[in-house]
């Protein structure tokens, strides 16, 4: 007898089929209160929108509200121009709904060490080779953060990245490369980044933009930008996941951690009795605790530090991991991505 998940899987797949042949619907055919045609005087494809086919991951909004902000939903990064049956103007548009996973991670297990993730904890996911192994989080259907010295690393005689390679939609490093990468048409690094600047990691962000829209589905998914301080207590809780390295060797399954953001001043006093000489500035945030033996590591660089927030029931990712002192022996160091988000949204949606 079959379980409730194959069941409900199955249903999916029916559900998605017939979704895929609502959508796909031949040009100048009618659908709901939208029509698909092209106005060949504008050379303007008018994409039909009908809410079955966009419900599941996207958002409709009015053209008027499509440079809302890029914290909720993506306009402006997927967009679609339609006119209604009387052929009134620009009407609504779709963008990515973000910040929700297909696959809910258990927020009550406190810190137990690293978890290996199920498919769809962390749709938002991506693993990114350039110079080594890195992570990325999905913004909208076509964007993917990342820290600056994924690109281009520090100590390192390597000036411009040859080609990034970008694959999501998997928990499994064997099945993820199955699936395919996706090519990037360009890479935007934060200026403050100074790649020669052994000791200073300001700036590490990054933006890669692909090639194409990414089909988003239960496993590709993704996740918010912050818009407030709230999100960054101390002592509040948030989960960072990686391909990265565990116990000296590169993982095979995505594994994840749960963390506490952490007391500034306890990281200030930490590195000083280490006597380090990184900097420390305000665009940076720090987690985890000098008592546990848990973090990020090699090879996790660049993926984010997801908080759930309460009042809009999403994950954001809050913040970029960046650099660190080994690996499990006390508090990581993160980009603090809301003092980004300006940047972020310039690059975007094409002002900057």
């Amino acid at each position: 007898m079959e379980n409730w998940s194959a069941i409900f899987f199955k249903s999916f797949l029916v559900y998605y089929q017939i979704m895929v042949m609502i959508c796909s619907l031949p040009p100048n055919l009618s659908y709901g209160d939208f029509e698909s045609g092209t106005r060949p005087e504008e050379d303007i494809e008018q994409d039909k929108i009908s809410y079955p086919c966009h419900e599941l991951y996207y958002k409709t909004v009015s053209a008027k509200d499509s440079k809302q902000s890029l914290s909720g939903t993506f306009s402006g990064l997927t967009q679609s121009i339609c006119k209604d049956r009387k052929g009134n103007g620009k009407i609504p548009q779709h963008s990515p709904v973000c910040g929700q996973s297909s696959t809910p991670i258990d927020q009550d297990q406190g810190t137990l060490g690293v978890s290996k993730a199920k498919l769809g904890n962390f749709p938002w996911q991506a693993l990114t080779f350039n110079y080594g192994r890195g992570g990325g989080a999905l913004l909208g259907d076509r964007w993917i953060l990342t820290a600056a010295h994924t690109i281009y690393p520090k100590d390192s005689f390597f000036q411009k990245n040859k080609n990034v390679n970008v694959f999501l939609g998997h928990t499994d490093i064997e099945e993820i490369i199955k699936l395919g990468s996706h090519s990037v048409r360009r890479v935007i690094v934060h200026p403050d980044y100074h790649q020669e600047e052994s000791n200073n990691f300001e700036g590490d962000i990054a933006l890669l933009e692909l090639e194409n829209s990414v089909p988003l589905s239960p496993n590709v998914l993704p996740i918010c930008l912050p818009d407030n301080e709230t999100l960054y207590g101390s002592g509040l809780m948030g989960f960072v996941s990686g391909f990265g390295m565990e116990q000296g060797l590169l993982v095979n399954q995505l594994k994840y951690v749960h963390l506490p953001i952490a007391k500034r001043e306890a990281c200030e006093t930490w590195l000083l009795e280490k006597n380090r000489t990184e900097v420390f500035s305000s665009n940076m945030f720090c987690a985890g605790d000098s008592t546990l033996k848990q973090d990020a590591c090699q090879g996790d660089s660049g993926g984010v530090f997801a908080v759930w927030d309460n009042t809009t029931e999403r994950w954001v990712a809050t913040g970029i991991v960046s650099w660190g002192i080994d690996c499990h022996k006390g508090y990581g160091f993160y980009t603090k991505v809301l003092n980004y988000v300006g940047w972020l949204k310039g690059i975007m949606e094409g002002v900057a």
